[in-house]
């Protein structure tokens, strides 16, 4: 999902186009089907932008002087069931991943030309780069707003979104107003809706103490604090809290700024970024179930440090392993398996196929230049399984083994009937991908 700055740039396009009038919605699956909606929109200016966390509210207000709207006759008294539409509406977007917001201004200099066209032939006229339909197109007085792989919800009075900001704006961490000590006696508060059992990785991802933060933040915040994903609400101290609390809203401004994510120092990579040593973990932790990444030399848990004191063997064991692993990641980080030879080294990627078929989660590589189809398998040193096919390589995500590679049957995904085959994969199988190999790969 796109997270909270993300989602507050969006609200900051689209509050550049209010007070027009509202001459189409047009809402579908974001695929060829358009879903029927009663003409609630009739009458109504876009006049109000509401951003919640990750949820972004457009509101719509009844216009003044109806007699200069423009609307086919036969819809005027098209409305939404159980929906008052002289009164504010407001819809709610939540961008899903790689979601979008485009604003385009319209050729025709009257949206009473462009409306209807726009609503019965916008799949062979405006779409996104991928060719995606747009789940959402508003079309005003001079712009149209299109969204694009975006859950739009049905109308909804007005007031519940401004409840809802009025309750959460100070934690909002892409909020100029946010108050970290609103949080923090919310978090206090005998009230508080979850246990102080939760892990502080879900805590953070609660879009009702902390909107706007998701996983990306999660994870490089905690890194950035020192603080295990893992550890329980109710064994952090004031100062760890504020730490992390903290650490979130400066790397969610700062993405905010910039429009790009900052430098992720843990998240889908295998090397710290901070330590620079192999030691970066990931498993699904908590009841949110996502995945997380952590460092396990610069986010230590007390269980893993008595441990080491403990078992001071073990810790060697660990730490020689590493060693061995960084070595050949910093020997290998340029020689790759393959090479594009148009473009060199500087442009490779190593990729999964998606597709559906025989080739499914199959590795391979390709060149990030536009336009070059250099393409080459990844996997011919791979084991073979029982069943005499190319393993696939995944990657574990149990707290125990999470990050380890392995190779497994392709039958593996549960819809066929799969030898069992597992095997862990060695620096041998590995050491060719260098920097390449990421864990969400």
């Amino acid at each position: 999902m796109v997270e909270g700055p993300g989602t507050t740039r969006n609200g900051m396009k689209a509050s550049q186009l209010l007070n027009q009038k509202v001459f189409n919605v047009v809402v579908s699956d974001g695929k060829q089907q358009r879903l029927h909606q009663k003409q609630w929109w009739v009458n109504k200016r876009f006049t109000h932008v509401i951003k919640v966390g990750k949820e972004l509210f457009l509101i719509f207000s009844p216009c003044i002087d109806t007699d200069s709207i423009c609307f086919p006759k036969e819809e005027k008294d098209l409305h939404q069931p159980n929906i008052n539409c002289d009164e504010e509406l407001a819809i709610r977007l939540h961008f899903q991943m790689s979601g979008t917001l485009h604003i385009e201004r319209m050729n025709c200099k009257d949206p009473c030309v462009h409306a209807p066209i726009v609503g019965a032939a916008r799949e062979r006229t405006r779409m996104g780069n991928s060719g995606d339909i747009p789940t959402l197109e508003i079309t005003l007085e001079s712009h149209i707003i299109r969204a694009y792989r975006t859950a739009i919800s049905t109308p909804m009075p007005a007031k519940a979104p401004r409840v809802r900001f009025h309750r959460l704006s100070l934690h909002d961490v892409c909020n100029p107003d946010f108050s970290l000590q609103s949080v923090l006696e919310e978090l206090h508060s005998p009230k508080l809706h979850i246990s102080r059992e939760t892990v502080i990785s879900d805590v953070l991802l609660d879009q009702n103490i902390l909107p706007g933060i998701g996983n990306i933040i999660k994870v490089e915040g905690l890194h950035n604090a020192g603080i295990h994903p893992n550890k329980p609400l109710k064994v952090l101290t004031d100062v760890e809290l504020t730490s992390v609390i903290v650490s979130c809203k400066e790397y969610a401004m700062k993405w905010l700024q910039s429009g790009r994510a900052p430098l992720k120092r843990v998240y889908n990579r295998t090397i710290c970024g901070t330590c620079h040593s192999p030691s970066v973990r990931m498993c699904r932790v908590g009841g949110s179930n996502r995945t997380t990444f952590w460092c396990s030399k610069c986010q230590v848990r007390i269980e893993e440090d008595s441990n080491r004191i403990n078992n001071p063997k073990s810790g060697d064991k660990q730490q020689n392993e590493e060693s061995s692993l960084s070595n050949t990641n910093q020997r290998d980080i340029v020689r790759i398996g393959k090479v594009c030879p148009n473009h060199g080294p500087s442009t490779m990627a190593l990729k999964r196929c998606r597709k559906i078929g025989p080739n499914e989660h199959r590795i391979f590589y390709s060149c990030n230049v536009r336009g070059c189809n250099f393409f080459c398998w990844a996997d011919f040193n791979f084991p073979r399984c029982k069943c005499e096919k190319r393993t696939i390589l995944r990657i574990s995500k149990t707290e125990k083994t999470g990050g380890r590679w392995f190779f497994s049957c392709p039958k593996h995904n549960g819809k066929m009937n799969s030898c069992q085959f597992f095997e862990w994969a060695e620096n041998q199988h590995l050491e060719r991908f260098g920097h390449l190999l990421t864990p969400l790969l």
